[in-house]
């Protein structure tokens, strides 16, 4: 996982589904996608090389994949009611590459992770899934993957103590459908459970945990490739 630690805000908006320049250098296209995982964090805009790309993007919110071109374009996260960016860097995109901002923690800390993001396609029959933990309530957490029809209690967890701000590696599985837990690191006591999640072959999916707006908690399901 790659990780830049970088001041930010963030809500759901509008997408611009143009290419846009992104900096010395480039060549080729690749994918950028902005999530915003701030509980208390207000809506933003979010530009690059001072083009708009999303507006008014709100909590548990995704851009969704927007085409760029590779290089090192400037990213600002700007809320709506200020001219001041709250984040302001030049990821390195790659050309083909998909990478991922999640904006996490609470206002006052906001940090933005960035992920490379796998677009290859799995082995035939198979999916693949990444659990990422940015519920600023759950600071680390044991993961289950429990295949329908199976409990929770005879499952050993795929991945052990994910830390806040943490994303796991992409797990193989046979698609199928399951039920994704987080729970307090060596117990089988969950935080909570995504409900049914059915993978088909060749999907990729992010799982992201979030703290809830009514408390508790929750997660948003990205779809990374098919």
């Amino acid at each position: 996982m790659m990780r830049s630690w970088f001041r930010v805000c963030a809500t759901a908006g509008v997408m611009v589904a143009t290419t846009l320049a992104a900096g010395c250098g480039s060549s080729g296209n690749a994918e950028l996608r902005v999530v915003q995982a701030s509980p208390d964090t207000g809506q933003v805009n979010v530009e690059l090389n001072n083009k708009t790309i999303s507006s008014d993007l709100g909590y548990a919110g995704s851009t969704g994949y927007i085409s760029v071109s590779s290089g090192t374009p400037n990213l600002q996260v700007i809320p709506i009611n200020s001219s001041t960016p709250i984040v302001n860097e030049s990821p390195t995109l790659a050309s083909s590459s998909n990478t991922t901002v999640i904006v996490a923690n609470y206002a006052a800390n906001v940090e933005g992770l960035v992920l490379s993001d796998n677009n290859t396609d799995p082995p035939s029959g198979d999916a693949q899934l990444r659990v990422v933990n940015a519920a600023p309530g759950i600071s680390a957490a044991d993961v289950y993957f429990v295949p329908s029809g199976s409990s929770l209690a005879t499952i050993a967890p795929i991945i052990t103590a994910l830390g806040f701000e943490s994303a796991s590696s992409y797990e193989t599985l046979t698609a199928g459908t399951y039920q994704v837990f987080l729970t307090v690191p060596g117990t089988k006591n969950a935080y909570f459970s995504t409900g049914q999640i059915t993978l088909t072959s060749g999907q990729i999916r992010t799982i992201v945990a979030l703290n809830s707006t009514t408390g508790g908690y929750t997660s948003v399901t990205l779809a990374d490739l098919n």
